[in-house]
């Protein structure tokens, strides 16, 4: 039986938790997911590994299931733009530093992070928010660049 079957089996049938083919599951972080938020509703802990391993259901199991920070997949969620972003904002509600790399490839993640979550200038994703004349405006409107003060003269 695999982590498909397994999680059939107990949607369908069981209807309850199943510990007989929780090991099963737990070698898929969908099913994992799956099992956490339809049959158990609460964390899985036995799957949480493969789950660590999508940046997707890293972001959802720690947003829907645990609703709190999924420390073991930040890894994975750093790794994506649209993850990074959406675990900074939904689940953390402030800064995801391990992820900020990841935002910074993305214009619009970039300026939505530097709006919504640090509500300062967001330096690293700068370069690809000025490629984009649209978010580059909306970004200077909110932050605009400093004069230098008068004493100085270049």
């Amino acid at each position: 039986m695999n982590a498909q079957e397994a999680y059939d089996h107990v949607r369908d049938l069981v209807k309850a938790p199943w510990p007989e083919g929780e090991a099963t599951i737990a070698t898929s972080a969908s099913y994992s997911f799956y099992y956490a938020s339809n049959v158990l509703k609460s964390p899985f802990p036995l799957g949480e590994a493969a789950i660590a391993t999508s940046a997707y259901y890293s972001l959802y199991y720690a947003r829907d299931i645990l609703k709190s920070p999924f420390p073991l997949g930040e890894a994975e969620l750093a790794t994506e733009a649209a993850y990074s972003f959406g675990y900074a904002i939904d689940v953390l509600k402030s800064r995801f530093p391990k992820g900020e790399a990841a935002i910074a490839t993305n214009a619009q993640y970039s300026y939505e992070y530097a709006r919504d979550i640090l509500k300062a200038p967001f330096r690293l994703g700068e370069k690809k928010i000025s490629g984009i004349e649209v978010i580059h405006k909306k970004y200077r409107k909110l932050f605009p660049k400093k004069k230098n003060p008068a004493f100085f003269k270049y």
